[in-house]
């Protein structure tokens, strides 16, 4: 289930709150699909999608989840500084174990496509694309 995987990313997403993590540096500002209206930049927006389950077996299934993670900054930031940001996210989940629900602990964040930009108006969107496996138990 997706629900399980969306969990965990935001676990892993929100364990270190130290001054100079990728939390501090979004201000704590993760969002499931799209940030408040009035949120402070930058932020983070993530999305996850999954394919139907497959079974196996045993009776347990799998689950194939794609994750799109979109930075958004203020042009003003700067892309240098909006790419430092994607720096620590992509250091933070790029091959790190998730721990899904109800799933094994070896479901492995991989990148596919990272930190792809976009300037629209005055902001700037930096996109990345990861996709996870993970088997029930």
């Amino acid at each position: 289930m997706s629900q399980a995987i969306k969990t965990a990313l935001y676990t892993k997403l929100t364990a270190d709150q130290t001054a100079g993590s990728f939390y501090d540096d979004v201000g704590g500002r993760i969002y499931e699909l799209e940030g408040k209206d009035d949120a402070a930049l930058p932020l983070l927006a993530y999305d996850v999608t999954s394919t139907p389950v497959q079974g196996l077996y045993n009776g347990n299934v799998i689950i194939k989840s794609q994750v799109v993670l979109t930075l958004f900054g203020h042009r003003r930031l700067g892309a240098a500084a909006l790419g430092a940001i994607e720096d620590k996210l992509f250091t933070l989940i790029n091959q790190a174990a998730l721990a899904p629900s109800g799933y094994d602990s070896n479901a492995v964040m991989i990148c596919l496509d990272r930190d792809r930009r976009t300037v629209f108006d005055e902001i700037i969107a930096s996109e990345s694309i990861y996709s996870i496996e993970a088997t029930s138990n």
